[in-house]
């Protein structure tokens, strides 16, 4: 999505987080992916050993609930209680809670001697008990079900849990409670063993005509109260689980038979009604779906009832769970309110039934025939325990494959359910799953997000597990694909296959996006070094680049811009941290008063992660790209490289516009929590109630991006409000400009004032007056100097100088100058030749841009320079001396700079101590008086100085520097043709000989110093201390570190002679090539001669192109499976050697190896010359004029065309004699061209 030119880039970029924020709403719900009878598409992950939950840690049982274990005479249950974050133990009659978050604590019941057959945890009854009891524990024996409160504190490991006795019972009658369950305004269901479903009634004290507590059997019939048990015929099956849904206010019941039952409980509440009971679950499952099996072999079993929130799904509403891990989804409506909507949410269910079968995970480390016996659902997230041996069990977990899922919604019409599953072994049998942690009510958008796994922006994962066993607790953690992704870059080597089909499974900008979640994390969740090194490496060597995306066939519109995945991910990123806060409204209010409308920890969260992600931004500056840093190829046509431009620019203009967004929701966030700081109530009563109504309500979005003016009243209304209260600004004007620069600068403030002041003085009538009026407006001016922009700074200084106060424009100016650069960054800039693309420019303009105010009003005063006022002016900032100094050679008055007595001439610039610095000036003030000579002997003299700290680059530069300064010279004095003027040109001469020398080998230099600094040798630093001579530079580095390159590079420079040692090193660095397994053979052979012969040639001494012809002679017989015709010439030419030269190397090889006209050798070499002609025929034949007459010469005589000619005869008659006739024909054809067209 690229920039258009008819909005603002503000606007647009957030068009684009709206727009990402609504395709991660518009994620399927549940309903949609299982639209069809039945599913079981499960998917591999990346990399293959990744779980869908892993175990975060596992925590034994406590040595005493052991030894309580080991008295057990009847019976053992347990249970987890997440609400309280308490496992639940009963050993006969003894309850223990133990608290699993701190290992060794748990709280021991022994008030009662009945064997305990059930617990359960549930709301209390509003007005029962006191403040302190949050739950209530319901405790049931075959005797009595009692209760008992129970108060949590949250709080670190668990928090606290305090029981309260409620002497609030009633009898059981015998009957075994088999399940316990309670509805969030107090009511609490039983499930008996004799089939019958109980309510537990409690109140606060006993009435006239009631009990305080009674058991209600909600299931019995008139006739059962009357009827002998022995006549009662068939006893109803047992209940086994209940499951509550507080939304649709319904209450399933798992029988015994493997039937479900729904209770209706009302529009409020207070109900009780049998809606449906569905007795062939089984039956209808297979219906649904042919591979459903279960039921055939074994009875058929459901092992528990999971509710689906209305946040889930809208049209489904239970899940169960099968014996053999099969998922079994009902909807309580029918099916037209299924498709089309009407469906109420407290109404009676119209229907209740199975509406589709999800067949048992499979694949991978998943076992086969699963047998599971307790289970989780919830979220889209399935745990399955499964009975692995008689010792542990495998829970299986299974969770939606968001990418693939999300890649078919935008493909196809209707996704269908993919999901990613794995297994995790535990000790022991398991009792019980549950999710850690409250499933706050979420909104529809909110819901999408928790269903879509990549919609995240948390860096640990947010949703564990507790896995109750009779060993212990495990925790587990739900994988995520930001930590399939952390795994895979946390491996030590990062495979680029894997990595490549991460990215291909989970799209360029969702890995990008994941990459700046592992990025921008806090503290506790931030990735290691590693992990973070490889991410910054994903974003900006796989990010992609912006291109010019390919146009329908007859599309009139003009092509459209993909940008690149990093820039989309980081759209996409920003979009998730911003949407808990972009759509609500950033202040409320009644009226009277505002307040902020945004919940402090929410606002705090995501003020947090714009920080780091700001912080991430700045830190990597190569984020943002210059497409001046990227050319396009050198025979790319013009319409590509201006496209690419576009694509860059684009890119450029739209990260810039998210960047804008970035700042200006990170103030907006820190500027909502300083009104809620400072009594925002209190402040918005002080405004007018139009102002108050245009804030009210407003979303955070509209203030990140919208109208500020309505904001900046209220700032406005706040400084008042501390000014009524004698309060000091200073610390809130210091926290606003600091946290919120974009709404409020200090600034701001001063400079209105100081303008004011200027005006009144310009106003005045009175001198002393009007002085002291520009007095305050510079102290004014001068405090913000460093945030002045320069067109106020001009406007300021204008009136200054109409005031005829020239000290003060001065002043000003140069204040601007340094408290907007205070660490010289310029002055070095400038030192250091202003070298082009330097970050520092920007500093170097701006204290340009502030001295020329003062030089423009030099430049407005009628008279000639005053040198007395020029004395005056400030000489501490080397910078504007050297600006005046300019300004007064260019006008003619270099006289001045003498009658000054600057501390930056000549003769303060020669004094001791020597320094890098001083060199510098003097140069240039040489350079300015124009002695390049002089200037070219300091630069020639800083570069070989020993006593100075220089880097060998800054060496290199100076004798750089020092060349073009001589050539100058030179040139100017041979202009003057003079006699003296010879002679002073000889020895500038000599000088501009011995620098061009020298810069030379200090190149060579800085190649062998490069090179050891990639290996990390010791001896790099030495070079940096002074420059080497040839000799030294061969003997100390390159011969004894074995710099082959190098030593080639010195016997250029020195064109020392010894072909038998050059043999030696060209044989030996072509052989490493040829034998190093990571390089293409012959084609490496070629690449490296032409890269290091494109620099030796056409030195003799180092690179011989008979001998390199040789050399590659050999190796292309050696490697004949490799060898290419043409290959030994074209890498000659490739290294700049002419046709000719290379004719008459591959001449002389011919004469000397190719003693028998038959061999290998002689055929390679004339297939050489024969692609040799055939080359230079195609570079220089197709340039003759069709006019020209067969006679004419050719347009390159390079080539020697008549022996070529004649060697290729010669060549043609020895394939004859050796019957080589595809060799001839091709020497024939070559040898026709060549003739046919010279």
């Amino acid at each position: 999505m690229a920039l258009t030119s008819t909005e603002t880039q503000l606007e647009q970029a957030a068009q684009l987080i709206e727009s990402k924020q609504q395709a991660d709403g518009k994620f399927p719900e549940l309903a949609e992916l299982l639209h069809a009878s039945s599913s079981g598409e499960y998917e591999a992950a990346i990399p293959p050993e990744w779980q869908v939950v892993t175990k975060r840690r596992v925590v034994a049982l406590p040595d005493a609930l052991f030894e309580q274990y080991d008295l057990l005479e009847c019976r053992c249950f347990m249970g987890l209680f997440p609400e309280i974050g308490r496992a639940w133990i009963t050993v006969d009659h003894r309850l223990f809670l133990w608290n699993y978050e701190d290992e060794g604590d748990f709280y021991s019941f022994e008030g009662q001697e009945q064997v305990i057959v059930s617990v359960g945890l549930v709301r209390p009854r509003a007005g029962v008990f006191v403040e302190a009891v949050t739950h209530v524990l319901v405790v049931a024996t075959p005797l009595e079900v009692f209760l008992l409160g129970v108060g949590h504190k949250a709080g670190a490991r668990g928090g606290e849990v305090t029981l309260y006795a409620t002497q609030i019972s009633v009898a059981a009658d015998g009957v075994a409670m088999t399940s316990i369950a309670g509805t969030r305004d107090g009511r609490v269901f039983m499930a008996g063993n004799d089939g019958g479903l109980y309510e537990f009634e409690y109140r606060a004290a006993d009435g006239w005509l009631s009990r305080r507590a009674r058991k209600v059997n909600l299931t019995a019939t008139v006739a059962s109260y009357f009827v002998p048990t022995f006549l009662a015929g068939r006893r109803e099956a047992a209940a086994l689980a209940l499951a509550v849904d507080d939304e649709r206010r319904l209450v399933y019941v798992l029988l015994q038979d493997a039937s479900i039952r729904v209770y209706w409980l009302g529009a409020q509440g207070a109900e009780f009604v049998l809606a449906h009971h569905h007795r062939s679950v089984g039956s209808a499952a297979a219906l649904l779906c042919p591979q459903f099996n279960e039921g055939t072999d074994a009875p058929f079993e459901i092992v528990s009832l999971h509710v689906i929130p209305r946040g889930e799904s809208r049209a489904l509403a239970l899940v169960a769970v099968t014996g053999g891990g099969s998922r079994v989804y009902f909807s309580t409506e029918a099916r037209a309110q299924r498709l089309y909507g009407g469906g109420t949410g407290a109404a009676r269910p119209a229907a209740f039934e199975v509406v589709h079968v999800r067949l048992a995970p499979e694949g991978g480390a998943v076992p086969r025939a699963l047998r599971v016996h307790a289970a989780f659902c919830g979220g889209g997230t399935a745990l399955l325990a499964h009975a692995w041996s008689e010792d542990h069990d495998a829970v299986v977990g299974a969770a939606p494959a968001s990418a693939q899922i999300a890649a078919r919604a935008a493909r196809q019409p209707r996704a269908g359910l993919v999901e990613l599953a794995s297994a995790a072994r535990v000790e022991g049998r398991t009792w019980a799953v549950a999710e850690l942690g409250a499933a706050p009510t979420r909104s529809e958008l909110d819901a999408a997000r928790t269903r879509n796994d990549l919609a995240t922006v948390d860096a640990r994962p947010t949703r564990a597990f507790a896995v109750l066993t009779n060993a212990g607790v495990t925790v587990l953690e739900q994988q995520r694909p930001v930590d399939m992704l952390r795994a895979l870059l946390a491996q030590p080597a990062v495979a680029d296959a894997q990595l490549r089909a991460f990215v291909g499974a989970h799209g360029l900008d969702e890995t990008c996006a994941m990459c700046f979640t592992l990025l921008c994390a806090d503290g506790a969740a931030r990735a290691g070094m590693h992990v973070q090194g490889a991410a910054r490496r994903v974003l900006f060597e796989l990010g992609g680049v912006p291109r010019v995306a390919a146009a329908p066939a007859f599309a009139a519109a003009a092509a459209r811009v993909e940008l690149s995945g990093r820039h989309d991910g980081l759209a996409l990123y920003l979009a998730r941290v911003l949407q808990p806060v972009w759509a609500q409204a950033a202040l409320a209010g009644d009226g009277a008063r505002l307040r902020v409308g945004i919940a402090p920890a929410a606002l705090a969260a995501v003020q947090e992660r714009l920080r780091r992600l700001q912080r991430f931004i700045g830190d990597n500056q190569r984020f943002v790209p210059d497409q001046l840093n990227q050319p396009a190829a050198a025979n790319q046509a013009l319409k590509q490289s201006h496209d690419a431009a576009r694509c860059w620019h684009a890119e450029a203009a739209s990260l810039a516009a998210l960047y804008e967004l970035l700042v200006h929701a990170a103030e907006a966030a820190a500027f909502l929590g300083l009104l809620a700081d400072f009594n925002l109530p209190a402040v918005s009563a002080a405004l007018a109630p139009e102002q108050r109504q245009a804030l009210a309500g407003t979303p955070f979005g509209r203030l990140v991006c919208g109208e500020r003016a309505a904001y900046r009243e209220l700032i406005v209304a706040l400084i008042a409000s501390q000014l009524r209260q004698h309060v000091s600004i200073a610390s809130l004007s210091d926290v606003l400009s600091q946290r919120c620069a974009s709404l409020f600068s200090v600034a701001d403030v001063a400079l209105y004032k100081a303008l004011e002041a200027l005006h009144a003085a310009q106003a005045c009538d009175e001198g002393g007056e009007a002085a002291a009026l520009a007095r305050e407006a510079l102290g004014l001016l001068t405090g913000i100097a460093a945030s002045l922009p320069v067109a106020q700074l001009r406007d300021a200084c204008a009136a200054f100088e109409a005031l005829a106060q020239p000290g003060a424009v001065a002043a000003l100016a140069l204040a601007c100058a340094a408290q907007s650069d205070p660490q010289d960054a310029a002055l070095a800039f400038w030192r250091d030749g202003a070298p082009a693309g330097d970050a520092r420019e920007a500093a170097y303009r701006r204290r340009v841009a502030c001295y020329r105010c003062v030089l423009d009003m030099l430049d407005r005063r009628d008279a000639a320079p005053d040198a007395r006022f020029l004395q005056q002016l400030p000489r501490d900032d080397a910078l504007f001396q050297f600006a005046l100094f300019d300004w007064l050679l260019e006008r003619g008055h270099a006289a001045l700079l003498f009658q000054m007595h600057a501390p930056l001439v000549e003769q303060y610039l020669l004094v001791e101590p020597r320094t890098p610095e001083k060199g510098d000036m003097l140069w240039h003030f040489f350079v300015h008086a124009g002695q390049c000579g002089k200037a070219a002997c300091v630069l020639r003299e800083l570069a070989c100085a020993r006593d100075l700290d220089l880097a060998l680059a800054r060496r290199i530069e100076y004798l750089s520097l020092a060349i073009s300064n001589a050539k100058v010279a030179v040139d100017a004095v041979r202009t003057r043709g003079a006699l003296p003027a010879e002679h002073e040109a000889d020895g500038l001469g000599a000088l501009l000989r011995e620098c061009e020398d020298q810069l030379e080998i200090a190149q060579v230099q800085l190649e062998i110093q490069q090179q050891l600094r990639a290996q990390d040798a010791p001896e790099a630093p030495a070079l940096d201390r002074r420059l080497y001579t040839v000799s030294e530079l061969y003997d100390r580095f390159a011969e004894p570190l074995r710099l082959w390159d190098a030593m080639l590079l010195i016997f250029r420079a020195s064109n020392h002679d010894d072909a038998e040692l050059v043999a030696d090193i060209w044989l030996t660095i072509l052989r490493t090539v040829l034998d190093d397994s990571q390089r293409t053979g012959l084609m490496a052979v070629g690449s490296k001669v032409a890269q290091l012969g494109a620099r030796l040639h056409p030195s003799a001494a180092a690179f011989p192109p008979p001998l390199i012809a040789g050399i590659l002679l050999d190796l292309a017989l050696e490697r004949a499976s490799e060898y290419t015709p043409g290959f030994i010439g074209c890498t000659l030419l490739q290294a700049r050697v002419p046709h000719a030269a290379v004719f008459d190397a591959l001449s002389a090889l011919y004469a000397k190896r190719a003693s028998q006209p038959g061999s290998a050798a002689a055929e390679l070499l004339a297939r050489e010359v024969a692609a040799l002609a055939s080359s230079w025929v195609d570079a220089n034949g197709l340039a003759r004029s069709p006019l020209d007459s067969p006679g004419s010469p050719p347009p390159d005589e390079s080539l020697p065309v008549m022996d070529v000619d004649s060697a290729l005869s010669q060549y043609i008659i020895n394939a004859t004699l050796n019957n080589n006739i595809d060799l001839k024909n091709e020497l024939q054809r070559v040898q026709s061209r060549l003739r046919q067209i010279f």
